[in-house]
Formats: C-alpha cells, sequence, structure tokens
C-alpha cells in the first residue's frame, strides 16, 4: 500500500491571498516544492483537499476553481510532482448549509480512500489551519501545521514546520 500525504492548497503549497481562484495569482510558496520532491523521493503520494468557500459565497464558480486546479496540477507535473488528485469541497455552511465533504468533516477523505485504497490512519495530514488539523485528526492521521501569518493556531498538531521543506525535515526526524 502507498503511503499519502493529504495537503492543504491556499497556506500550504500555494499562497493564500483570500479566494484564490485567478491563474494569475499562483505562486508557490518557499519550500513547497522542494518539500514534496523529498517526500515524492522516499515514496508518498499527493492528495490534495481543499475547501473553496469563495464558490458558495458567489466570488467565482466551480468551473473557475476546476480550471485553476486543473493549471496547478499540471504546474506541479512540469516540475517533477505528481498530484493524484484534488478534492474540492465548494460549500460554507452559512451560504449552502452543512455537509459532509467541509474539511474538518472526513467526506472527501472517505472518497479518497476508496478512489485510491489509502488507510487514512497511516497518512500524514498538512494544513494552516485549525480545520486541516482537525481533519487529520479525525481521520487518525499524523498531523503538520505549516505555520502562517493569516491564521492562527489553536489544534495541537503533531508537529509545526515553516513550510513542507520544514515538514519533510520534521517528519523524516521524527519517524
Amino acid at each position: 500500500m502507498s503511503k499519502y500525504l493529504f495537503l492543504d492548497r491556499d497556506g500550504t503549497i500555494i499562497e493564500d491571498k483570500g479566494y484564490v481562484h485567478k491563474i494569475k495569482d499562483l505562486k508557490f510558496l518557499t519550500g513547497a516544492i522542494a518539500g514534496l520532491k523529498k517526500f515524492r523521493n522516499i515514496g508518498y503520494k499527493f492528495i490534495i483537499v481543499t475547501n473553496q468557500a469563495g464558490i458558495a459565497r458567489g466570488l467565482y464558480s466551480l468551473q473557475d476553481a476546476e480550471r485553476f486546479n486543473k493549471t496547478l496540477i499540471s504546474h506541479l507535473g512540469a516540475k517533477g510532482v505528481k498530484i493524484e488528485k484534488i478534492y474540492l469541497c465548494e460549500h460554507h455552511p452559512d451560504f449552502t448549509g452543512a455537509c459532509l465533504c467541509r474539511k474538518p468533516q472526513l467526506g472527501l477523505a472517505k472518497l479518497a480512500s476508496k478512489e485510491f485504497s489509502i488507510n487514512l490512519s497511516d497518512s500524514i495530514f498538512i494544513g494552516d489551519k485549525d480545520s486541516d488539523i482537525k481533519f487529520g485528526k479525525n481521520c487518525g492521521g499524523a498531523t503538520v501545521w505549516i505555520r502562517n501569518k493569516r491564521y492562527s493556531n489553536t489544534i495541537a498538531a503533531d508537529l509545526n514546520a515553516n513550510d513542507l521543506d520544514h515538514a519533510f525535515e520534521l517528519l523524516t526526524n521524527t519517524n
């Protein structure tokens, strides 16, 4: 069985400028590509799970988000990083009501688990928000919080890292 990283998108791999959906705003965070390549080199595969509330808020369309994600996958692929799939929640409880796919709910993790035969408790979950850490904990996996200036962290992750490259260093030094 393959090893998987479940990654948040905005604030973990790319800059989070708020409701990122325009291709011109696709900018990789420091350490993201280097970290992903290091994880790839020791056999990890990558799943991105992202909450995109801007769709529910009417700020952009599902097609805009899908176009952006396709471009992201292409850019990462050109750098030698293959994303198995991006799972997206387009809901927000204030606009569309409750759903089972918005992190920290397990809906998208269960879909990925079924589609790729992933043991969630053997996976690593990395993100920059409490919802990402709670998502990983709800799945029974190891969690890494990416420090940032945009969101505070109130749910303790297993590890705190500056970026994905630092997350690799921390995880490979603790296992």
